[in-house]
């Protein structure tokens, strides 16, 4: 594809970069998180500042092109022939303010710095299991962590946000300046803009215990089970049940190297003294292969998972459910060892409930769950070429599933095949593709949490 003059324009005049399919530096820009995804956009934009952005975005428009935020490659996935990929890593502030229990964060942050300024404040914010997720992008999007039973979901904690709109103007979204697009913004943000920062309300979590509690995989059915009849009888406590098949080769460690085995995140909003008796029925299945429950601060809540950091080709699949009893449990495990057979490596399962159920949807598009659970499971390749029809591996799952339907998810959750509908219903939808349509006619506005067609 011929690179349209306007980006050529455009370019000279910016203060960051602005990347092209020939320029050195373009293959490392245009890189996806999930190595398995080849994207080549027709280029790389590297903002400076605010005023690059609006130049960014009205080059775009001018040239019939959209524009997408990608801070780390996230969410790829799309055809990117006809798009600007925008990295915003220069937005990069962090303020918190502890009276007003509120937090400012630039589009170009990851959770990692701003739980670690948050540590001994006495205040939390609603991040997820990974600390090389970007906040913005994870906040717009729903944002489900093991806070939310608790809490609800990061989307409506989101109290302002500042984005370029699809005409290149530069705007401060609030309840009170345009109350429709932040409920928008709150769910389905990457939609409407290319988000410079936002601001959002933090919560109380002087002291947190929890961990991770793993079993050997005869276990397994029974921890599922447990799981759901803990998060019925502890509406706040966080849980997340998964379940790995190591491969047996030489990149994974010795010890647990073509090993199988079955955990449980548990997240507990106070100490030792109330939260270790709330896990008295997961430690009563067995005695755990190993246990890091402890006392810790927000800076180390990413530890109970303790997820990859780095890129790597995978393939995801996700869906929602009902929830698990023990013989639905004793079912999608069996549903799991077929799908090992066939390379899928993992399987997380987590209760939603509690605060999840309670959100107000007047003021955010993903307010609340209606769905009891989400199933998220991934084949993990040395390389994009041994993806080739890897989907097909999880249809033992898909049929599992099918068995125990639910509706409604969170946009954060979502695999590369779904849309925007599988997490909103058909009014939700309705509303989000008028909003679109005011606002960005020409659809210069590009999401990897997409819209139905």
């Amino acid at each position: 594809m011929q690179t349209p003059s306007a980006l050529h324009d455009v370019r000279a005049r910016l203060a960051g970069e602005l990347l092209l399919p020939d320029d050195d530096g373009y293959d490392t820009e245009r890189l996806a998180w999930n190595l398995g995804v080849d994207q080549r956009p027709t280029a790389v934009a590297v903002p400076a500042d605010v005023a690059d952005v609006q130049a960014v975005v009205r080059a775009a428009a001018a040239a019939g092109l959209g524009v997408l935020t990608q801070p780390n490659g996230h969410s790829a996935g799309l055809d990117l022939d006809d798009i600007v990929l925008i990295r915003p890593r220069a937005f990069d502030e962090i303020s918190v303010d502890v009276p007003a229990r509120t937090a400012r964060v630039g589009a170009g942050v990851n959770w990692g710095p701003v739980l670690t300024r948050l540590d001994a404040t006495g205040l939390i914010a609603l991040a997820g299991s990974n600390p090389e997720v970007n906040v913005v992008a994870y906040s717009l999007g729903g944002g489900h962590s093991l806070f939310g039973r608790t809490y609800g979901l990061q989307s409506p904690a989101v109290t302002a946000v500042e984005l370029v709109d699809a005409s290149g103007e530069f705007v401060r979204v609030t309840e009170t300046s345009d109350p429709e697009l932040m409920w928008a913004l709150r769910g389905a943000g990457s939609l409407f803009g290319v988000v410079t920062a936002i601001e959002f309300s933090l919560f109380d979590g002087d002291e947190l215990y929890g961990g991770k509690l793993t079993f050997a995989p005869a276990d397994a059915a029974r921890l599922l089970a447990t799981t759901f009849e803990v998060a019925q009888s502890e509406p706040t406590l966080g849980l997340s049940f998964g379940i790995i098949a190591f491969p047996d080769a030489p990149v994974v460690p010795e010890p647990i190297r073509g090993k199988t085995l079955a955990s449980v995140d548990v997240l507990h909003i106070g100490g030792a003294d109330s939260g270790a008796p709330l896990l008295d029925p997961l430690r009563a299945i067995g005695t755990p292969i190993a246990d890091t429950t402890q006392v810790f601060g927000i800076a180390s809540v990413a530890a109970i998972a303790a997820e990859p950091t780095e890129p790597m080709a995978y393939l995801d699949w996700s869906a929602t459910s009902s929830g698990y009893d023990t013989g639905s449990a004793e079912g999608l495990l069996a549903a799991f060892g077929e799908a090992s057979a066939r390379g899928v490596t993992r399987l997380e399962v987590r209760p939603f409930g509690g605060s999840l159920l309670r959100g107000d949807r007047t003021r955010a598009v993903a307010a609340r769950v209606d769905a009891p659970s989400y199933l998220g499971s991934s084949v993990i390749a040395p390389n994009a070429a041994a993806l080739e029809g890897a989907d097909a591996a999880f249809d033992p799952l898909r049929a599992a599933v099918a068995t125990t339907p639910a509706t409604g998810n969170v946009p954060t959750l979502l695999d590369h095949h779904s849309t925007l509908a599988d997490s909103f219903d058909a009014d939700a939808i309705a509303r989000l593709s008028a909003l679109k349509d005011a606002r960005d006619p020409n659809g210069v506005i590009r999401s990897g949490r997409r819209l139905p067609a």
